[in-house]
């Protein structure tokens, strides 16, 4: 989003589709550059903004009494032409200027890591037909969320790996059908307890493939909540079983890792073995911050 209309947007339409074939658009990153999808490239560029953001206090010092001078410095500063441009201006030109569907999907994510819900229940209250102040309002809405925007976003994105969605996937594709199977149903259990938890939250096993040095089965589970299990397919292991692969660890019988935090878990999710392993693996650096290409789908 912009998009430009009459003959004055017109007449540079050769010129704008120049400079966009030699740099990419405003608040995106250059996926070919780090292999993301384009909406993950996106992504990235927004929550390093919105990280910003929640790191920038200078407006909430410049209305305390201590902030005045601050303040002051800074309206001399700007008179003197001098003042860079905040993290919040940066953050609400990447948002307005996005095009209307990666739009949607930003703020799909963000809605769905609000509430904790599936990818396709959610309801943005805005559609592609809509008028250029109906995206600069959700901009600025998107804004309001302030340093939670990056921890929603983070969550949204864990469900969305989770239920295996492309990012790059048309929007109409992202609403879920009426009835998902069994096991579509338990990866999208699996991505709410993502989106509704913290990173520490979690007890995580992992036993690694000595020649690979990424996991080759992982077992994951939330607070005193039944194990999930991960290799080729997704699986819920009986507590024996899982104590079975703790001693098995504890003897050394077997190389692995005992953690209880998932960010504990990410170095070795870059080789990992199994589709469903991979899946998780997806998932996990999305909702610790960590953005992977090298995880395939």
């Amino acid at each position: 989003m912009p998009r430009s209309k009459g003959k004055q947007g017109d007449a540079g339409a050769e010129s704008v589709v120049a400079r966009q074939s030699a740099q990419p658009r405003t608040g995106e990153v250059a996926a070919q550059a780090v292999d993301l999808s384009r909406c993950e490239a996106v992504l990235t560029r927004v929550l390093q903004l919105a990280g910003a953001l929640s790191l920038d206090n200078r407006e909430t010092r410049g209305h305390l009494p201590s902030g005045r001078a601050v303040r002051s410095r800074l309206v001399e500063s700007s008179a003197a032409g001098k003042t860079s441009v905040s993290p919040r201006e940066q953050l609400m030109t990447v948002l307005s200027e996005l095009e209307p569907e990666i739009a949607l999907k930003i703020r799909t994510l963000m809605i769905a890591g609000r509430d904790a819900q599936g990818i396709g229940d959610v309801k943005v209250n805005l559609s592609l037909s809509d008028a250029d102040a109906g995206f600069a309002t959700m901009a600025a809405d998107s804004i309001e969320n302030g340093p939670l925007l990056v921890d929603y976003l983070r969550r949204g994105h864990a469900i969305a790996c989770a239920m295996d969605l492309d990012l790059d996937s048309p929007l109409e594709g992202w609403q879920s059908p009426a009835a998902l199977e069994l096991g579509e149903r338990a990866w999208l259990n699996f991505g709410k307890q993502l989106a509704s938890s913290l990173p520490a939250d979690w007890q995580c096993l992992g036993i690694i493939d000595p020649p690979s040095q990424g996991f080759s089965k992982l077992y994951l589970r939330l607070g005193h909540d039944a194990w999930w299990s991960f290799q080729t397919v997704l699986d819920r292991p009986t507590p024996a079983g899982v104590d079975k692969e703790r001693r098995a660890l504890a003897e050394r019988s077997v190389k692995g890792i005992s953690a209880g935090t998932l960010e504990a878990l990410v170095g070795q999710l870059g080789h990992v073995q199994g589709r469903a392993l991979r899946r998780a693996g997806r998932a996990i650096c999305a909702r610790v911050g960590k953005i992977s290409a090298a995880l395939e789908r």
